[in-house]
C-alpha cells in the first residue's frame, strides 16, 4: 500500500493547482494588471505552502527550474506556479529561494495596486480623472456623444465629448373623481344599505426628466487622459481628480 500515498498526494496537489484562487487578504495578484508574466529561477530546493501563513505544506520545489510569480503578499512572500517533488503546484514560498526580482518590481506593483483602488472608486462614482486610460474612462462614463482626433506633431490626440445630465422632477396635476361608499347598519326604523358619495380633487404625478447641465471634454494623449475641460454644472466645485498613469512594473 506504500504506492497509494504518493499518488494521493499528486491528486491533492493537482486539485489545488487547478482550483479557483482563494485570495489572501492584502496580497497583490499580477493577473489584475495587463503585464507580461514574471518568471524567475529558484536558487535551491524550497519549501512551499498552500497559504501565506505557511501552515499548510504543499511540497518542496525541484531544483533547478524556472517558476512563474503570480502574487505577492503584505509580508513579501511570493505565490508561484512551479513543479514540486510531488508534481505541479501553485503555492507560497520565501522570496529568498528565488533569484532577485527586477529592481523596482515590488515597489511599482504596490503603486499599481494603490492606483487600481483609486481608479475603481472613481469608476463607481462615474467620474473621470487625469491619468486614467481610454478603457477606464469608457467603463466610468460610457460611450461619448462625440469622438474627434487632432494631429499634433508626431502624435494624435483623441478627444471625447460627453453631455452631462441632471434628473429634474416635473409634477403634473389631473382632476379625479373620488367615490366613497358609506354603509348604514339596519335599525328598527331603517333597513340599512349603502350610499355612494362623489367628490372631486386632483392627483399629483411626478416624473424625472433628463436635462443637460453641462459638458465634459476628455483629451487623451497616448491613450491616457491628458486634460479634462468641464462646463458649468459638470462637477461639484469644478474640481478635477488626478491619478498616476499606468506603471510598467518592470522598470
Amino acid at each position: 500500500m506504500k504506492w497509494f500515498f504518493p499518488a494521493l498526494f499528486i491528486l491533492v496537489a493537482a486539485a489545488n493547482a487547478s482550483s479557483p484562487i482563494i485570495r489572501e487578504p492584502g496580497a497583490i495578484y499580477l493577473s489584475d494588471f495587463p503585464i507580461p508574466p514574471l518568471r524567475v529561477k529558484i536558487l535551491e530546493p524550497a519549501s512551499a505552502y498552500f497559504d501565506a501563513a505557511q501552515s499548510r505544506y504543499a511540497g518542496t520545489l525541484r531544483f533547478p527550474q524556472t517558476v512563474q510569480v503570480e502574487a505577492i503578499d503584505a509580508n513579501g512572500l511570493l505565490r508561484i506556479r512551479g513543479n514540486a517533488q510531488q508534481g505541479g503546484i501553485v503555492a507560497w514560498i520565501d522570496p529568498r529561494a528565488l533569484e532577485p526580482l527586477p529592481a523596482k518590481f515590488v515597489e511599482n506593483l504596490r503603486k499599481s495596486q494603490a492606483r487600481k483602488i483609486q481608479v475603481e472608486a472613481l469608476i463607481a462614482q462615474n467620474e473621470a480623472a487625469i491619468g486614467m486610460t481610454v478603457e477606464e474612462v469608457a467603463r466610468s462614463l460610457g460611450k461619448p456623444q462625440k469622438k474627434t482626433s487632432r494631429a499634433e506633431k508626431s502624435e494624435t490626440q483623441k478627444i471625447w465629448e460627453y453631455v452631462k445630465y441632471q434628473l429634474v422632477p416635473q409634477t403634473t396635476y389631473a382632476p379625479v373623481n373620488n367615490q366613497t361608499v358609506v354603509t348604514y347598519r339596519p335599525t328598527i326604523n331603517s333597513p340599512g344599505g349603502a350610499l355612494i358619495k362623489n367628490s372631486t380633487g386632483y392627483s399629483a404625478n411626478t416624473i424625472y426628466v433628463k436635462v443637460p447641465v453641462g459638458t465634459l471634454t476628455v483629451t487623451f494623449k497616448n491613450n491616457v487622459v491628458e486634460s479634462l475641460d468641464q462646463s458649468e454644472g459638470s462637477t461639484a466645485g469644478g474640481q478635477v481628480s488626478v491619478v498616476i498613469p499606468p506603471l510598467n512594473v518592470y522598470w
